[in-house]
């Protein structure tokens, strides 16, 4: 009983002092053979429970959104859709994950991108029965919201329904337009399937985000007429529009003329102006001078008298009087004067 409560008191310390993880049953030799089984099994059942716990955390992953699947039974939950992130479901179950970014369809013979499945080209017919060959890009969105709809109808095999879909309704809407419309009016062609991928794709919970018609092939034969027949018509265009060109260029030079002529005509009248206005300005100045004089006569006449005498009593200049003093004042107003005396 002593060396039973010794190795008990001992295999206790040790426990106490190591994790669980620390924990070696070869460390404890002196217990007896049931003690050690017993440990062991313990240690055994918690490391499963721990592994077991770490399990049960799933995640799903960026871009992706996911439904909830035992992986037991296989029944998938499709009550409701999970966003990224890691979620504690139990060590049984599983994400299966879908992609939420856009994805492309591609109908085309050269090499695609990583993701996307190599179909090859859309082959169809035109309204006049001619075989031809499209390479079209289509881009959609799975509507998040609806994921258990998409895994009821479709499971994961969803991108194949919408490519079947897509196959048949684009070779229909072949159908209702000619082949040399697509170069007439390409927008429309395009605006047109893009509508029709709208319209195969939002039954089946997804956005027909764009589409692209990048290339087109028709037998060598019909090809090479509807290539010259383009050409001709671009040479036809080409032609009116050099026509026109050529008429715009003949109006803008009269136009030209008739403006350099007006500017002509304006120069001249406007010299013409010029002058008379500078002749007018003569003469004015010229009429102002004479009345100023006169003005300047008869102020003098009126004003400066010859003094009286006493024979005789004041009395006006006389014209050669006047004169005389407007020459003194003159005379009076200069600094220095030159004289000239006649012998």
């Amino acid at each position: 009983q002593l060396l039973e409560a010794r190795v008990s008191i001992l295999g206790s310390q040790k426990i106490a002092a190591m994790g669980i993880m620390d924990f070696r049953v070869h460390e404890f030799y002196e217990l007896k053979g049931e003690t050690r089984c017993g440990i062991c099994c313990c240690s055994c059942t918690w490391f499963v429970l721990f592994i077991l716990f770490v399990c049960s955390f799933q995640q799903v992953d960026r871009l992706n959104a996911g439904l909830l699947r035992n992986g037991l039974t296989g029944e998938v939950n499709l009550e409701s859709s999970y966003d990224p992130g890691r979620y504690l479901v139990g060590f049984w179950n599983e994400f299966l994950q879908f992609p939420t970014t856009l994805n492309t369809i591609e109908f085309a013979d050269e090499a695609v991108e990583a993701g996307v499945q190599k179909l090859g080209k859309l082959r169809s017919r035109d309204k006049d029965g001619k075989q031809i060959w499209l390479d079209v890009s289509v881009q959609y969105k799975i509507k998040k919201e609806q994921l258990p709809d998409i895994y009821r109808d479709m499971t994961k095999l969803y991108e194949d329904v919408y490519i079947s879909e897509l196959r048949g309704a684009l070779q229909r809407i072949t159908n209702d337009f000619t082949i040399d419309e697509a170069w007439r009016d390409y927008a429309s062609v395009q605006i047109r399937m893009h509508n029709i991928c709208k319209e195969v794709l939002a039954p089946r919970y997804a956005d027909c985000w764009g589409l692209q018609l990048w290339g087109i092939r028709l037998q060598a034969e019909y090809e090479n007429q509807l290539v010259r027949t383009q050409v001709r018509k671009q040479a036809e265009q080409t032609a009116v529009a050099r026509q026109v060109q050529t008429e715009y260029r003949q109006k803008t030079e009269v136009l030209l003329a008739e403006y350099v002529a007006n500017v002509t005509v304006i120069e001249q009248k406007g010299q013409a102006d010029r002058q008379r206005i500078e002749r007018d300005a003569v003469s004015t100045a010229r009429s102002a001078l004479v009345t100023a004089q006169g003005d300047v006569y008869k102020l003098v006449r009126d004003l400066v008298m010859i003094n009286a005498t006493d024979s005789q009593a004041e009395q006006v200049m006389t014209g050669s009087q006047l004169a005389q003093y407007q020459r003194i004042l003159m005379l009076k107003g200069k600094a220095s004067s030159n004289f000239e005396f006649m012998h």
